[in-house]
Order: C-alpha cells, then structure tokens, then sequence
C-alpha cells in the first residue's frame, strides 16, 4: 500500500537583477519570511536570484558567497526548506568551476546538495553544464522522515536544451520513480506583442504539461519578472514585461496553482505525492 504525504509549496516570482547582489539578497529574504508567515514547507526561487543570471557575477564572487551565508542563517532561522537558484564557483576534481545551481536546503537548515544545471547558455552563464554520463543527479528527501525523493531542473533542462544534447531529464526523473521536480527558470522578457513571446509561452507551456503527464511529476516552477540586465534600480522595470514561462505548480492533470505572469508575485500550493 502507498503512503500519501502532504506538502505546502511556495513559489517566489521575484525580480533579479544583473549587478545588485544586495537588492537580490534581500528579495530573497523576504520571500523566506513570507513563506514562514503562510507555513509553507519548501520555497523556490527563479534560476540566478542571488547571483543575477548571465556572467557580470563573477565580477563580485566574494559578494556572492557573502550574501549566501547571510541568506543560510535567515533560511536555518525561519525553517522553510529553501531551494535557491545562483550562479557560483565550487571546487571540484579538476579545480574551481562556475555553475549554474538550485541550492537545496533542509527547514533545519542542512544543505542537501545542488542540481547544477545541464542545458547551460555558455556565452551567457559562463558556467559549466552538467554531464549526464559522468556526474550524477543530485536527489535529496522532501522531508527529515525521508519519505519522497525530489529532484531540481533549470531552465532549458525542462524545454528540451540547445544544441545536440535532446535527451530528457524528466523522463530520467520519471523512470527512477521521483515524483517531484523543482524547476527554476529565468527566461528572455519580450513584450506580449512580440511574435516570440506567444510562441516561446507556448512551447514552456507544453514542455510542462507533456513533462509532468508522461513521467508523473509534480512541477513547482518559478521564473523571473524582470529582464537579464536589469540593475536592480529601475522600479517600474518589475512590472513592464511578462514573465516567458508560468509561475505555479502542475501535475499531470495541469496547473494546480498560478499566480499572474506580471511582477513580483508570491503563491503557495498543497500538493499530495506518494
């Protein structure tokens, strides 16, 4: 007989800017303290929030890393289970290598690992990708009981990647029994108006849906509201553009929870996996 397990799920569509690592800390921060107030278990943020997405990080790396302690000890305080989407430097076999990462936190605070990101944008990210036939996929439990396995994807990981490489990670996810995946994205802001905006909105869309129908995934998924440049300044930038993927969380059955595609937008879902 399988055990049903319940658990609140919180997303934090958050502006993120290119530079100001403080505003992008702080933002964060905020969110954790939304996520305490409305009790929810787990909390996502879009790919890159602490770092800003593309390479204009690695001009403060030593800030990033700051700005990282001062988010585990908030997270470790409010006991939300964080998963944080940054860009940062690891040490690893073959020396210091920037990634594009979830970092994935326990509510007592445990780091459990990261998801490094395999479908990476390498002129942008300047990051590495991760290598399906060398380095694993890092799996880690939904809570301290240890009873649901979870996993994490960025971006173009769920939209089938660049390139060469097609192969799917959701059906990998699905075919070793993981029922839920948290997807952190920060998509290219375009107007509404523009042709690719209707036509990239719908190929997220159908990536969602057909991921999470055929490997029977639950899918918290968030993304930024703010263009890849943004400096963190202009206030009316958070609210000028659509965000290029939907906010929520969808199961094979659809979107459970949505939030609008403008601004700053916090939402929280409960969702049963077994």
């Amino acid at each position: 007989m399988a055990f049903t397990f319940k658990y609140r799920l919180a997303g934090a569509q958050i502006p993120v800017s290119a530079t100001n690592i403080q505003r992008n800390k702080k933002e964060i921060i905020d969110a954790l303290d939304w996520a305490a107030e409305n009790k929810a278990d787990h909390l996502l943020t879009p790919e890159a929030a602490l770092s800003g997405w593309s390479n204009y990080w690695l001009n403060d790396v030593q800030e990033v890393k700051d700005a990282l302690t001062e988010v585990e000890e908030h997270q470790k305080k409010v006991g939300v289970g964080l998963h944080l989407g940054t860009l940062f430097q690891e040490k690893e076999q073959y020396g210091v290598i920037n990634r594009n990462q979830i970092r994935h936190y326990s509510a007592s605070g445990e780091f459990m690992g990261a998801t490094n990101k395999t479908q990476v944008v390498h002129q942008w990210e300047s990051a590495l990708g991760r290598n399906p036939e060398v380095d694993r996929i890092t799996i880690f439990p939904m809570d301290d009981n240890r009873n649901i396995p979870a996993a994490g994807m960025i971006c173009n990981d769920m939209f089938g990647g660049i390139g060469d490489d097609h192969s799917s990670i959701a059906k990998d996810y699905g075919d070793q029994g993981i029922p839920m995946v948290f997807h952190a994205t920060n998509g290219r802001s375009v107007s509404e108006d523009d042709y690719e905006y209707t036509l990239f909105d719908q190929w997220h869309d159908a990536h969602f849906r057909m991921n999470s129908r055929l490997a029977n995934l639950t899918i918290l998924t968030v993304d930024s509201c703010t263009p890849w440049t943004w400096d963190g300044e202009d206030e009316d930038a958070i609210t000028q553009y659509p965000t290029s993927s939907q906010s929520g969380i969808i199961n094979g059955t659809g979107w459970l929870t949505t939030v609008p595609r403008y601004g700053r937008q916090y939402f929280v879902g409960e969702v049963e996996l077994k």
